[in-house]
């Protein structure tokens, strides 16, 4: 009785092997993450996405940042704009432009603006991060208060020509939107920091608000 006993228990759990095993070739192939067996029904593009899918999702497709980027924000440079560009610009970003300027003295002003919004947060990352990667310029910290991370770069240059040039770039990312803000200041003498960072600050968080949620 004992041996009839345990062969008809091996019996059964052969069945239930074989039925469970069927059911899971049935199944679509999920994307290979760590969860529990037969978990709840989750689409795969939540899983591929942000850990926070419900958040906001932008598309800066349409938007004309050469028509929408306020140039008040650098009025104290008396500057005169002497040329747009939308682009294409390398890293080809769904929105951009560059504006070329002069000062009162004739001095070289570059402020160029670029948003992308890839399909997810996960691109919109990797985007932020390769930024990080191919810059030449100093990295000067980590900036709180505009989105999920946003950092800021200086440099002093003087390329060969009368003037100093002082640059300064800033970018942030919140979900699938990046905005990276750079300008350039040519003159006699090079600009501190505290001087650019704000303008390029204030036309950052104008981007940001400009982008429409989809």
């Amino acid at each position: 009785m004992p041996d009839s006993s345990v062969g008809s228990r091996l019996a059964a759990a052969f069945v239930i092997v074989l039925a469970l095993s069927g059911c899971a070739g049935s199944r679509p192939e999920l994307t290979p993450v760590a969860t529990p067996p037969s978990p709840p029904q989750t689409s795969t593009d939540a899983m591929d996405s942000d850990p926070s899918p419900t958040g906001p999702s932008y598309d800066a497709a349409k938007l004309d940042l050469c028509a929408r980027t306020d140039l008040d924000h650098i009025a104290d440079l008396a500057v005169t704009v002497t040329g747009t560009n939308p682009g294409p610009f390398m890293g080809n970003p769904d929105a951009a432009c560059l504006f070329e300027m002069r000062t009162e003295t004739e001095r070289p002003v570059s402020l160029k603006v670029e948003v992308y919004t890839p399909v997810s947060a996960d691109q919109a990352r990797l985007r932020y991060q390769a930024t990080q990667q191919v810059t030449v310029m100093t990295p000067v910290g980590a900036i709180a208060g505009l989105g999920d991370e946003a950092e800021a770069f200086y440099k002093k240059s003087a390329p060969g020509t009368e003037y100093k040039y002082t640059e300064y770039l800033v970018h942030s990312r919140t979900g699938n939107l990046v905005v990276e803000v750079w300008i350039s200041v040519g003159d006699d003498s090079y600009l501190p920091m505290s001087t650019l960072a704000p303008k390029a600050l204030a036309i950052l968080t104008d981007t940001q608000a400009a982008v429409p949620e989809v």
